[in-house]
């Protein structure tokens, strides 16, 4: 860059949600918003089918679409490229044992985890300058497909690890026979576990990868919001903001409890607004975190345009009535991520008399959802319908567990000295 500046990376927020939320209404919103206060703004769609919402983007902006199963065949082609070019052919010039690349990028119709792998490794690329945007908004797919989007990495890297160590693949494959097919599985496992822990470590940026978690403004869907919201934290993916969509506005000029049918519907969705908005204040004070509000449109969005014209406030008002950012820079109501990690605290006691408490904070879990499991030097954390492997601090791994509880919005584990392993003479 001119000067020797150093790039800066753009802000990367992913826009996520239960489905029918309105996260591509929100996400377009933000856009044009961005686009309007003078930034370069990049939305990316993710999908096999792109959003009609999306397929004529605003004017502003630039707009991708990932469809993972282009992604993954491009990525297959590429790979398979790199494996015929390394490893030896037999006599008749086909190759020997175990090849997964007999497979043509036509016929790959769909691999979960490679294909998430692979859509991350997209944005990856956005969010770390290319393009040279400020902005990257991420139109994220629904709950489930997001949650399995953001631990594909750990997932894989995990997996791999456990059923072919490192170590144990860079030791070689054999020079002939059969065996010599495992050149094509190693260059497959060796790229896929760079390229997951490069995007494990992107996803654990909070201060890289921020979320921005939409609900619509419905009572009923509180109880969905408080689920998706906790399962989330036990993935270690607080969101930066809430977002409130499809407020309405009651003019107080004109009563609202008159016997007539559409002004009964009115006001009971003023009620389930109510406790929408009071849901989503106890999830913003739970997680202390901001939560902004989308009114409901006038008319049933079209396009990107119409998603444009959308405004995203604090409650209550505009940005500016409100004491917030200056008109479109709407993003810069999201902080540094200062939610704790998990953390070790010497109890008391020394030698194996020594006792350990490990917390992991978890707001607006049920503690009854809860269940703990240990593999080597991980804890396994299953609780709101996930699961979530953590490493342990170096001194715990060679403890055993005691105990756990839950409080204080926290998970609370008991550590003690397990006599095989614990060094003699350790504190």
């Amino acid at each position: 860059m001119p000067g020797g500046q150093v790039p800066v990376a753009p802000r990367t927020v992913l826009v996520a949600g239960a489905g029918g939320a309105g996260r591509t209404a929100v996400a377009c919103a933000l856009a044009a918003r961005g686009a309007a206060a003078g930034r370069r703004v990049l939305l990316i769609s993710i999908g096999r089918v792109a959003d009609p919402l999306t397929a004529t983007p605003a004017a502003g902006y630039d707009h991708v679409h990932l469809n993972p199963i282009r992604l993954l065949a491009d990525w297959w082609e590429r790979t398979a490229r790199a494996v015929a070019a390394s490893r030896p052919m037999r006599g008749d010039g086909e190759p020997p044992g175990f090849d997964p690349f007999v497979l043509e990028p036509p016929e790959i119709t769909g691999l979960a985890d490679a294909e998430h792998l692979l859509t991350l490794a997209a944005v990856h690329r956005y969010a770390t300058g290319e393009g040279g945007y400020d902005d990257v908004l991420v139109d994220a797919p629904g709950f489930e497909h997001l949650a399995a989007l953001l631990t594909a990495p750990a997932t894989v890297a995990a997996y791999l690890e456990r059923v072919w160590p490192r170590h144990v693949r860079l030791s070689g494959p054999a020079t002939d026979g059969p065996a010599t097919g495992a050149l094509a599985g190693l260059i497959l496992a060796e790229r896929l576990t760079v390229l997951a822990e490069q995007l494990a470590a992107f996803v654990g940026d909070r201060d890289a990868l921020r979320l921005l978690y939409v609900l619509v403004a419905d009572g009923g869907r509180i109880p969905r919001a408080r689920s998706e919201l906790a399962a989330l934290e036990v993935l270690g993916l607080r969101p930066a903001a809430i977002v409130l969509n499809r407020v309405l506005r009651a003019d107080s000029r004109f009563a609202h409890d008159l016997p007539h049918p559409a002004l009964q519907w009115f006001a009971r969705r003023l009620a389930d607004q109510e406790a929408a908005l009071s849901g989503a204040a106890e999830f913003g004070a739970a997680l202390a975190r901001p939560v902004l509000t989308v009114d409901e449109a006038p008319a049933p969005l079209a396009d990107a345009a119409d998603a444009g014209r959308l405004d995203v406030s604090r409650p209550g008002g505009s940005d500016t009535e409100s004491g917030g950012p200056a008109a479109g820079d709407v993003l810069s109501l999201l902080g540094s991520d200062d939610a704790a990690p998990p953390a070790v605290r010497h109890v008391g006691g020394t030698g194996l008399d020594a006792r350990y408490e490990w917390t992991v904070e978890l707001p607006l879990v049920d503690p009854a959802t809860i269940g703990l499991g240990r593999v080597e030097e991980d804890v396994v954390i299953d609780a709101e319908g996930v699961r979530r492997r953590i490493r342990l601090p170096s001194v715990l791994r060679r403890c055993v567990v005691e105990g756990a509880s839950y409080s204080d919005d926290a998970l609370h584990v008991s550590f003690v000295p397990d006599p095989e392993v614990w060094p003699r003479g350790g504190a």
